[in-house]
C-alpha cells in the first residue's frame, strides 16, 4: 500500500504544473492553464510564466519538462536562453555608461571601433541601437557563408566576417531593419569603455542592484548553468528531437535567465532602481528615421499597442527557445514567458493571457 502511495505521489508530481506562487482566483488559475495545454506533459517540453502586477508576482508557474532526458520539470526559477531579450539589457548598459559620461551615442562607431569600415557613411552608436545601421545581421551572413549559427563561431570570426561586408545594406537612418550585427558590436564598444566583459559589467549596474541573481551573459558554451533548460524543436515526424546549441555570442543574445528574475526587471519600470532620473524616459524613448517616420523602437525594446492598450515588449528567439516580455504600462500588468521548444509561441500565449486579465478595459 505504501508504494502504491508513493508512485501515486511521484506520478501527481510529474503531471502536475508546477506552481510557486499565485494571488488570482481559481477560475484565473484554470483560464491560464488551459492556455498551456500542450505543455501539460511529462514527454514535451515546456514554459514558465510569470505575471506581475503594480510590481509585484501574482501568479507563476511551470509546464512540461526542462530536461527530457532526465524527466525534470519545468519550474518557474527555471534558466532559459533569453534569446533577443537581451538587447534591452544591453542598450540599457549603452545608456548607463552615457550617463556616467564615458559614451556619446551620437558619435561615429569608429570613433571607438577605429578598424570598422568608414563606407563613407556616419554610421552612430544610437544607428546601432535602433537597428538603423544599414549592417548587416549576422544570421544572414551565416546563411550566405554555410554557416549553421548552432556551431561555436566566436565573437572575433563573427566581426570579421561584418567588416568583410563591401558595404551596407542602406544609409544609416533611411531604413529599419533588424541586426543582431549592431548588437554584437555595441557589445564590443561596451567592454573596450567599461573596461569589462558585457556580463561583468550588466552584473554589476543591472543585475545585482534588481536582485537577478540567476541572471548572466555567457560567452563560453562550456559553461555550467545551474537549472537550465535544455531546448528542443518538433521534427516533420511530429517527434521531439534535441537542439543542442554552442552558441557564444554575447549583445545581440546570450542571456540566460528566469521569468522570476524578468519580474525584477519588470519592477523596474515601476519603481527604477538603476540610472539617473530620467533613465527610463531616454531608455523608452523611440527613434525616428531620416524621413521623421517613428520606428517604435526604443532600447532593445518596442512601443506598440494590443487591443488598444499602449504596450512595451520584445521577444526572443534563438535554437530550441522562445522568449516573449509583454508589459501594459498604464495597467502596470506584465507577462513573461520562457519556452524551450523551437515551435512554440509566447506571444500569442502572452496575448491570451492579457485577455483573461484586462478584457474589460480593451478598447477593441
Amino acid at each position: 500500500m505504501n508504494i502504491l502511495k508513493s508512485v501515486f505521489i511521484c506520478s501527481f508530481i510529474l503531471f502536475t504544473p508546477f506552481l510557486v506562487f499565485s494571488q488570482i482566483s481559481s477560475e484565473r488559475e484554470l483560464a491560464i492553464d488551459s492556455v498551456f495545454q500542450k505543455n501539460q506533459r511529462v514527454d514535451w517540453p515546456g514554459c514558465a510564466v510569470a505575471i506581475m502586477e503594480h510590481g509585484k508576482i501574482i501568479f507563476s508557474k511551470g509546464y512540461g519538462m526542462a530536461d527530457l532526458e532526465r524527466d525534470i520539470p519545468v519550474r518557474s526559477n527555471t534558466v532559459f536562453y533569453a534569446g533577443s531579450l537581451a538587447k534591452q539589457f544591453v542598450a540599457a548598459a549603452a545608456l548607463l555608461l552615457e550617463e556616467d559620461g564615458k559614451l556619446d551615442l551620437s558619435k561615429n562607431l569608429r570613433n571607438y571601433l577605429p578598424d570598422f569600415p568608414a563606407y563613407g557613411e556616419d554610421i552612430k552608436i544610437s544607428d546601432l541601437i535602433h537597428h538603423q545601421s544599414g549592417i548587416k545581421d549576422y544570421f544572414q551572413i551565416f546563411e550566405e557563408k554555410g554557416l549553421n549559427y548552432l556551431d561555436e563561431i566566436s565573437m572575433e570570426k563573427v566581426y570579421a566576417l561584418i567588416k568583410e561586408e563591401p558595404g551596407l545594406e542602406f544609409s544609416p537612418g533611411e531604413e529599419f531593419s533588424y541586426s543582431n550585427s549592431g548588437y554584437l558590436i555595441l557589445s564590443m564598444i561596451i567592454e573596450k569603455i567599461s573596461g569589462e566583459t558585457l556580463g561583468t559589467f550588466i552584473d554589476k549596474r543591472i543585475f545585482q542592484p534588481l536582485k537577478m541573481k540567476d541572471s548572466r551573459f555567457v560567452d563560453n558554451s562550456e559553461q555550467i548553468i545551474k537549472r537550465r533548460a535544455l531546448g528542443y524543436r518538433k521534427n516533420v515526424y511530429d517527434k521531439i528531437e534535441n537542439m543542442t546549441m554552442r552558441f557564444r555570442l554575447v549583445g545581440s543574445g546570450g542571456m540566460y535567465t528566469t521569468v522570476e528574475d524578468l519580474a525584477r526587471w519588470d519592477d523596474n519600470f515601476n519603481e527604477p532602481v538603476i540610472g539617473s532620473s530620467d533613465f527610463l524616459s531616454k531608455f523608452l524613448k523611440t527613434a525616428t528615421l531620416n524621413n521623421g517616420r517613428d520606428t517604435r523602437y526604443a532600447f532593445g525594446i518596442r512601443r506598440d499597442s494590443f487591443r488598444g492598450l499602449p504596450v512595451i515588449g520584445h521577444s526572443g528567439s534563438l535554437g530550441g527557445y522562445r522568449t516573449q516580455y509583454l508589459r501594459f504600462p498604464d495597467q502596470q500588468f506584465s507577462i513573461a514567458i520562457m519556452c524551450n521548444m523551437a515551435n512554440c509561441k509566447p506571444g500569442e500565449r502572452a496575448h491570451d493571457i492579457a485577455g483573461i486579465f484586462l478584457s474589460d478595459v480593451f478598447t477593441r
